[in-house]
C-alpha cells in the first residue's frame, strides 16, 4: 500500500492517452509548476530537490490532464452522503469469494435439457466454440465489472451505482427482479431435496411400481418399440408426476404436492437461520458446500463413465456436428450463452454482492479468470454426463419428447438421471444420493446468495433498516415462503418453464448497461485508474478496450439472436415482457427523478447526475491514499505518450 502511494501516478495510474481530456479544466495548483512537497515512498519520492524537482514538475504538468471528475456534493444533488455500514462484515477467508462464486457451477441448469438438446443440434465442436466465446466476450468481462463495483465500493447492487448515480434505477430494478424470482426459486432446491431423501430408501421409489401413487399401467420396461408412438408410463415418470408436478390422474390445476410444500417450509427455515448469522459464517457454509459438491460430482462423473463404458469412439461421436439448418446453429449458440451466463451467479447482481465482502486489495481480476475456468471445466464435464444419461434413457425408456413429454424443463434432469442411477448395479442409492444432494446444495447456495443480494442492497442503501435487521430478514423470508406455496401446485409448477428465457434476456440487458456505465459514462481511463488502484497492479489498456468495444458488440448480437428465436418459436410469455418493462420503467423513472432533484440548468443537472457521488474506498487508509493519488475533486492521469523533451 505504501508502495502504491509512493509511486504516486507513475506505477498506479500510468495509462495511455486520456480520451476525455477535452472536458478538462485548469490544472490543480500542485501541478502548475510551483514547488510542492511530495510524500516520499519510493520511486518518485521526496528525494528530488531544488531545480531538478521543479523541472520534473514542469514536465509532469504538461503530461497531466484534468478529467473534471468532481464528486457530486449533497448540495448539488440534494442527496444525503453515503454512510457505510461498518457492521456488514467480511469473508472469513479470502478464498470464500471464489467458492461462493463457484457454487452455481453445479446448478440444475448445467444438467438440464437446454444444454443437452443444444449439443444434439450442433454437436460438441460448435457448442464448445460458442460456449468459450460466451465466456470470453460476455461472462468474464461482466464478472470483472461486477467484482470491481462491489469490491471498490464495499456495497450492494444499489449503492454500488454511486459511480454514476443516474443509473441507480438499474439497482432498484435488480432488487425487484431478485425479489420476484425468489418467490419461486426455492422450488429449484426442493425438487432435488425430494429425490435425495427418497434415495435413502432400501428400494428406490422411482424404480418400483408398488407405490401408492402408481397406476395400473405403470411399467418397468427396459426396451420399447421406437415406431410405436405410445409407450406405457415408466415408474420414473409416474414418480415425477405424482410427487413433483402434481399431474397424476384425478388432479386439478390447484392440486398441491405435500412433499413440495414440506420441502419449501424446511428450506426457508434453513435460509432464515443462515441469514441471521454473520457473513463470515455464511462464507464458511458456502465454502464447505462447494467442496462437498465438487467431491460428489467427481465421484459421480467417474463412476458414470466407467459404468456406461464411455470410450474414445463415444467422445468422437459426440464431437461431430449434426447440423441440419441454420436454426440449429442459433439454438446451439443460445444454449451456450445461457450456460456462460451461469458464471455470473444466480439472479442479478450477485457478483456485486459477493465481491463487496472482499478485502479491498483482493485480486478480483485473477479471481474472475479462475471462477470462469472452474465453470467451464464443471460445465463440460456435466454436459458429458448429460449425454450419457440422455442416451441411456432413450435406449431403454423412451424418446424425448416423442414418448415422454411432461412439458416442463425439469423433466430431463430428474427423469434421465434418476433412471440412470436406479439402473446402476452397485449401490444405486449412494450415487443417486450424491448426485441429487449436489444439485440440492447448489440450489440452496443460490437461494442464500440471492437473499444476500437483496438484504445487502437494502441495508447498504437504507440506513434506517440496519437497526431492524432481524425484523427485516424475518419478514422477507415469511413473505417469500408464503408466495412459494403457490408454485407447489400443479399450475404454479407448470409456469416455471419459461424462466431460462427470462434469465438470459434480462442478464444480457443489464450487462450491457453495466458496460455502458463503467467504460463510457464513468470513462475508460477512470475505470482503468480505479481498477489499478484497487488491485495494486497495472491493467493493460487492451483489456479495457476489449471490454469497452468487443463486449457490447457481442451482447448486441446475442440480444438480436434471442429476439429472433423468440419470434420464430412464438414465445410471448407475459413474464418476459413484464420483467423487461420493469427494468426500463424503473431505470427511466429514477433518471427523471434524479435530474429533477438537482440544481442548475439541464446541462448542469445532467452532469451532476453522471458524476460519481461519494465514490471512494470505504476503508480510511485506502480512501486517504485514493484521494492523494486521484485528487480530492479531480482525477489526474499521466499521458504516457506526452512529449517530455
Amino acid at each position: 500500500m505504501k508502495g502504491i502511494c509512493g509511486e504516486q501516478l507513475n506505477n498506479c495510474m500510468l495509462l495511455g492517452d486520456c480520451e476525455n481530456s477535452e472536458h478538462g479544466t485548469e490544472l490543480p495548483g500542485a501541478f502548475t509548476g510551483e514547488p510542492v512537497e511530495m510524500e516520499s515512498g519510493g520511486g518518485m519520492g521526496g528525494g528530488m530537490g531544488g531545480g531538478l524537482a521543479l523541472a520534473a514538475r514542469r514536465i509532469r504538468s504538461r503530461q497531466v490532464h484534468s478529467m473534471a471528475v468532481r464528486s457530486g456534493s449533497a448540495y448539488d444533488t440534494l442527496e444525503r452522503p453515503y454512510r457505510h455500514d461498518k457492521c456488514r462484515g467480511r469473508w472469513a477467508k479470502s478464498a470464500d469469494f471464489y467458492f461462493a462464486s463457484c457454487t452455481h457451477a453445479f446448478s440444475s441448469l448445467i444438467f438440464s435439457e437446454l444444454s443437452t438438446f443444444g449439443i444434439l443440434h450442433g454437436g460438441w465442436l460448435l457448442f464448445i466454440i460458442a460456449y468459450l466465446m460466451g465466456m470470453l466476450f460476455y461472462a468474464l468481462p461482466i464478472f470483472l465489472i461486477q467484482a470491481f463495483l462491489g469490491q471498490f465500493s464495499s456495497s450492494g447492487s444499489i449503492s454500488a451505482f454511486r459511480v454514476a448515480p443516474i443509473f441507480k434505477g438499474i439497482g432498484y430494478a435488480i432488487l425487484f427482479l431478485n425479489l420476484g424470482t425468489l418467490t419461486y426459486y426455492s422450488i429449484g432446491a426442493v425438487v432435488p431435496l425430494i429425490y435425495t431423501v427418497n434415495s435413502v430408501h432400501p428400494v428406490i421409489p422411482w424404480m418400483s411400481c408398488n407405490n401408492s401413487w402408481n397406476t395400473q399401467v405403470c411399467s418397468l420396461h427396459e426396451n420399447y418399440d421406437v415406431d410405436d408412438y405410445r409407450v406405457d408410463p415408466h415408474s420414473t415418470v409416474e414418480f415425477f408426476r405424482s410427487t413433483i408436478a402434481s399431474t397424476a390422474k384425478g388432479s386439478s390445476s390447484m392440486s398441491i404436492s405435500w412433499s413440495m410444500l414440506l420441502g419449501v417450509l424446511s428450506i426457508w427455515l434453513v435460509v432464515l437461520a443462515l441469514l441471521l448469522k454473520p457473513v463470515a459464517f455464511i462464507g464458511k457454509v458456502l465454502r464447505c458446500s462447494c467442496v462437498l459438491m465438487f467431491a460428489f460430482f467427481v465421484a459421480v462423473f467417474l463412476y458414470s463413465l466407467i459404468h456406461e463404458q464411455v470410450t474414445l469412439d463415444t467422445l468422437h461421436y459426440y464431437w461431430l456436428p449434426q447440423l441440419d439448418s441454420f436454426d440449429s446453429v442459433l439454438a446451439t449458440a443460445r444454449t451456450a450463452l445461457l450456460m456462460a451466463g451461469g458464471a455470473l451467479g444466480p439472479g442479478w447482481g450477485s457478483i456485486i454482492t459477493l465481491s463487496s465482502y472482499n478485502h479491498f486489495r483482493r485480486d478480483a481480476e485473477r479471481l474472475s479468470v479462475w471462477v470462469c475456468l472452474t465453470h467451464i471445466t464443471i460445465g463440460l464435464m456435466g454436459l458429458l454426463c448429460c449425454n450419457v444419461a440422455h442416451d441411456h434413457f432413450e435406449d431403454h425408456v423412451g424418446m424425448m419428447p416423442l414418448h415422454v413429454d411432461e412439458k416442463h424443463h425439469m423433466q430431463f434432469l430428474y427423469l434421465c438421471f434418476s433412471y440412470l442411477f436406479g439402473r446402476f448395479t452397485t449401490t444405486p442409492n449412494l450415487w443417486a444420493f450424491l448426485f441429487f444432494g449436489m444439485i440440492f446444495l447448489s440450489e440452496l447456495c443460490a437461494l442464500i446468495i440471492q437473499m444476500m443480494s437483496v438484504i445487502t442492497a437494502l441495508f447498504d442503501e437504507f440506513e434506517t433498516l440496519r437497526s431492524k435487521r432481524i425484523l427485516v430478514i424475518s419478514s422477507l423470508v415469511f413473505c417469500l415462503t408464503v408466495s412459494s406455496v403457490y408454485f407447489c401446485t400443479q399450475l404454479g409448477f407448470s409456469q416455471l418453464t419459461q424462466l431460462p428465457n427470462l434469465a438470459v434476456f434480462t442478464q444480457l440487458l443489464i450487462s450491457g448497461i453495466l458496460v455502458l456505465m463503467t467504460t463510457w459514462v464513468y470513462g475508460r481511463v477512470r475505470f482503468q485508474c480505479d481498477l489499478q488502484f484497487m488491485l495494486g497492479k497495472t491493467i493493460s489498456s487492451f483489456k479495457i478496450f476489449f471490454i469497452r468495444f468487443a463486449t457490447p458488440i457481442f451482447l448486441g448480437l446475442c440480444l438480436f439472436q434471442l429476439t429472433y428465436l423468440f419470434t420464430r418459436d412464438r414465445i410471448h410469455d407475459v413474464l418476459i415482457y413484464v420483467s423487461q418493462g420493469l427494468i426500463l420503467l424503473t431505470a427511466m423513472s429514477y433518471m427523471v427523478y434524479k435530474v429533477c432533484r438537482t440544481n442548475g440548468d439541464w446541462r448542469q443537472r445532467l452532469q451532476q447526475c453522471l458524476a460519481p457521488h461519494d465514490w471512494h474506498p470505504m476503508d480510511a487508509d485506502n480512501r486517504r491514499f485514493y484521494e492523494e493519488i486521484m485528487g480530492i475533486s479531480e482525477m489526474l492521469v499521466i499521458d504516457a505518450n506526452a512529449n517530455t523533451t
